[in-house]
């Protein structure tokens, strides 16, 4: 009898001493809370770096298109003269004439996949407002008082944008028509190639040179 009684409190007391104290239950909770307190902050740093790279690539991919669309409008320029609203004379290319306008132009090439009665030429304008580079097209090379305009924001977050203007003689200049140069009469030539400098205030400059038809 004394056997099994002792045998008992034997049991109960190795129950007793396999339960932890409350030091030891604060030393663990201590260790999980700075472990997850690390894991946290790695899964935070994680959702920031794709946060990162997800704006690099929407930037990369504006920067791009931009770079695109510019490309093929002054690779496809056109001597074509137009009109403005008022019957005053537009030339097929300038820039730097003392307008709000970076440049415009007439190009070749539009596109018309629905086949709509109209000409392959369009009249195109690079604006700057603010720290966004605006492209402007009109439906017609001779403007109408009805005839409206579309803008498109091609990029923002930009400090500036230039072009120079490279002649036959191998001559660059930062306006178009060019002044003071031995080529033909302003506005019966284009230029060989159009330097385009793309000033962002994130990613510095972008410059590209592009060959004319001229």
């Amino acid at each position: 009898m004394k056997l099994k009684y002792s045998t008992a409190r034997f049991l109960i007391s190795q129950r007793q001493a396999c339960g932890f104290t409350l030091v030891e239950v604060l030393i663990a909770m201590a260790v999980f809370a700075i472990l997850a307190v690390l894991a946290y902050g790695g899964l935070e740093q994680v959702i920031r770096n794709k946060e990162q790279t997800t704006e690099s690539l929407h930037r990369l991919r504006d920067v791009q298109m931009t770079m695109t669309k510019v490309q093929r409008d002054l690779t496809q320029l056109s001597l074509r003269n137009g009109r403005d609203e008022m019957g005053s004379p537009l030339p097929g290319l300038s820039a730097a004439q003392g307008n709000e306008l970076l440049l415009q132009l007439t190009r070749n090439g539009w596109r018309n996949p629905a086949k709509i009665s109209r000409s392959h030429l369009q009249r195109v304008a690079y604006r700057l407002d603010e720290d966004k580079l605006i492209r402007i097209t009109w439906p017609y090379i001779d403007r109408a008082l009805d005839g409206q305009a579309v803008e498109t924001v091609l990029i923002d977050n930009i400090k500036n944008a230039s072009l120079r203007f490279l002649d036959s003689n191998n001559e660059w200049h930062d306006s178009w028509p060019a002044l003071n140069t031995t080529s033909p009469a302003p506005g019966t030539d284009l230029p060989v190639a159009i330097e385009f400098t793309l000033q962002m205030n994130d990613w510095g400059d972008v410059v590209r040179i592009v060959r004319t038809t001229g």
